[in-house]
């Protein structure tokens, strides 16, 4: 796959791909005592360089861990700061190749700041949100998507939320106008405050997820009793007051995640507890025990194809990355001889290949993919990229 920059196709030799071991995790569901295995790869790693930029950073200083992108084969983009002999800089990159940078220009527009979440789609696209001195703008490294100022259905833009994208290249995002703010494509408003979906009047909204068959899925904070739910443009999929699994929710909180099948999944609360959900089914609750830790708090979830959620949750003493069957990686574990003392927010791929931020002991960090090998993750021709650097020492 190949990523280009302002016409010119940037990348490196394949590295070799090295695996840093495997991690068993026991599984908690009756009648399977199979556990699921994981291998775990380094990505790219501070220190790194890649087209001559030394990776220095995964997020600002003041800025926490920020989530990599990944597509169904386990490619992955990220933002990421970087060292050029004495000059710094932010950008957008693959462990193999540059995609956009600040000082890039993409379609006229100049490019000084760029957002910390990057879209990727399946067919290698990527889509940011950037900024110049005057106006925000959504953008591939070739084609200026769209920009404050624009209008779309009678609406002029004047803010623009980090986007989503499918991989027919619909990019889905909030956007403001002197009307209130709206959920937008490149081409159409698709909400708007004000105006009802499923009998909620909707006062503002979240960042939406959109998926192959064009589903856009969003949460929004209502007027009158129902306080959030999470919609499409025409349906209200769950809200507060819902009962799942015999919790009734009081609150939500979408990430967003959505699958290709149009199952979501979010964190609820409920009285005396919180949990991860779908708006069928809860799949683990504060209190549950996975890889030998009892969960107390969750991050958003993500969600594959085959409905493996990843997530970030707490337990007593530290953090890690689950699924609702098993422990991916714990603080307090070495990778590569490093010890792991933190952890972003995860993504999953289609076909269940998780990638994360990890943080060491020694002030480095880098992003791990694990893919399962066995039980809960899909076996599958899709396998890590053979790309990936490796080792960290």
């Amino acid at each position: 796959m190949k990523y280009i920059l302002n016409s010119q196709i940037c990348y490196l030799k394949p590295l070799r791909c090295v695996c840093l071991g495997l991690i068993t995790a026991a599984l908690s569901f009756a009648g399977d005592s199979a556990p699921t295995a994981y291998t775990l790869m380094v990505a790219v790693k501070t220190g790194d360089t890649i087209c001559g930029k030394t990776i220095t950073g995964f997020a600002l200083p003041s800025v926490g861990a920020n989530p990599p992108a990944i597509d169904e084969s386990g490619a992955v983009a990220f933002y990421a700061t970087y060292s050029e002999g004495d000059q710094v800089g932010e950008g957008i990159f693959t462990p193999t190749s540059l995609i956009l940078k600040t000082g890039d220009t993409v379609g006229g527009y100049a490019l000084q700041g760029i957002s910390f979440v990057p879209a990727l789609n399946d067919r290698g696209t990527v889509a940011v949100r950037g900024l110049s001195s005057s106006q925000a703008a959504i953008l591939t490294p070739t084609a200026l998507l769209v920009k404050t100022g624009d209008t779309i259905s009678g609406q002029t833009l004047s803010s623009l939320g980090i986007p989503a994208m499918n991989n027919k290249g619909t990019v889905a995002f909030v956007g403001s106008s002197s009307s209130g703010d709206g959920i937008f494509t490149q081409t159409a408003q698709l909400a708007r405050t004000g105006v009802a979906i499923g009998g909620q009047i909707p006062v503002t909204f979240g960042q939406p997820a959109i998926n192959e068959g064009e589903m856009v899925a969003f949460q929004s904070w209502f007027a009158g009793g129902i306080a959030t739910g999470i919609l499409t443009p025409t349906s209200l999929l769950v809200k507060t007051g819902d009962t799942i699994g015999g919790k009734t929710l009081t609150d939500l909180f979408f990430g967003p995640a959505l699958n290709s099948n149009g199952t979501i999944a979010f964190v609820g609360t409920f009285s005396g507890g919180t949990g991860i959900f779908t708006q069928k089914n809860l799949l683990v609750e504060a209190g549950d025990k996975i890889g030998g830790k009892t969960l107390t708090s969750f991050g958003y979830p993500m969600i594959s194809d085959n409905g493996v959620v990843a997530f970030f949750a707490t337990y007593a003493g530290g953090e890690g990355i689950f699924t609702q069957k098993a422990a991916i990686a714990k603080t307090g574990e070495t990778i590569c001889g490093k010890t792991l003392v933190g952890v972003g927010q995860p993504v999953i791929s289609k076909h269940g290949i998780v990638a994360f931020l990890a943080l060491f002991s020694d002030r480095s960090s880098a992003i791990v993919l694990a893919q399962g090998n066995t039980g809960l993750l899909e076996k599958s021709s899709h396998t890590v990229r053979p790309d990936f650097t490796c080792p960290l020492d």
